[in-house]
């Protein structure tokens, strides 16, 4: 049975158990890697990740191209709001500039009219157009002191004959020296755009230190004493 053998047998079978172990414990470790891994497969997929990035990309184009619509068609909503508002203040101002250019042409002669804007219910941008002139429309606020003061009462007789309409057609109308920087020959033209505002009802009173120059105006003239009582 060569008994001294058996030794030599023993210590060689308990390496081969030893290494036989080692190989298990790799290969188990090699298992839960493998096992690990295969659990984790599918979860991290770039084909998936692209088709829903490019999905997500699609409908934020979608997104983006139906607030682009709803952005146009509340701009256009709102230019249509705008040109009607502008077209209704039109109505509301036509008449009055109309009765404005009418007492114009007397001051600056034929085609001399007036341009009033209705801006939230209260009127702006008066403009005065000359066509003589080839510079358009002039602005209120660039006319010389002269030219604004007939401009001004031209307005606040058109005015007063809007309101006339709902006072039996006739208001009065008060100039006190209104006319302090116009000459003595626009005086003159003054006094023909009162006396078409006489003739369209309204009741004029001029005020004036110099009333030689509104002899030409053919109303009744009241003179006011300068003399001062003394006490």
């Amino acid at each position: 049975m060569q008994p001294e053998l058996l030794e030599g047998d023993r210590d060689r079978l308990t390496r081969a158990i030893k290494l036989q172990s080692d190989a298990k414990a790799a290969a188990e470790q090699k298992r839960a890697g493998a096992r690990s891994l295969l659990q984790r497969d599918g979860t991290s997929d770039p084909q998936s990740d692209l088709a829903l990035a490019e999905a997500r990309a699609r409908a934020a184009a979608e997104r983006c191209a139906a607030e682009d619509r709803r952005t146009r068609a509340l701009r256009m909503l709102h230019e249509l709001f705008q040109a009607e508002q502008q077209a209704l203040a039109d109505q509301f101002t036509a008449p009055l500039a109309a009765k404005i250019s009418g007492y114009l042409e007397c001051l600056f002669g034929p085609g001399a009219r007036a341009e009033v804007r209705l801006v939230d219910n209260a009127f702006s941008s008066l403009q005065l157009v000359q066509p003589a002139q080839t510079a358009g429309a002039f602005a209120f606020d660039v006319l010389s002191g002269g030219t604004q003061e007939q401009l001004a009462a031209a307005v606040r007789l058109a005015m007063a004959e809007v309101l006339a309409e709902s006072h039996d057609g006739c208001l009065p109308v008060v100039f006190d020296d209104a006319f302090a920087y116009a000459d003595p020959e626009r005086v003159q033209t003054v006094q023909r755009m009162l006396d078409l505002a006489a003739a369209r009802g309204l009741q004029i009173i001029v005020l004036t230190c110099d009333p030689a120059g509104y002899a030409a105006l053919g109303a009744r003239e009241f003179r006011l004493s300068s003399d001062i009582p003394t006490p």
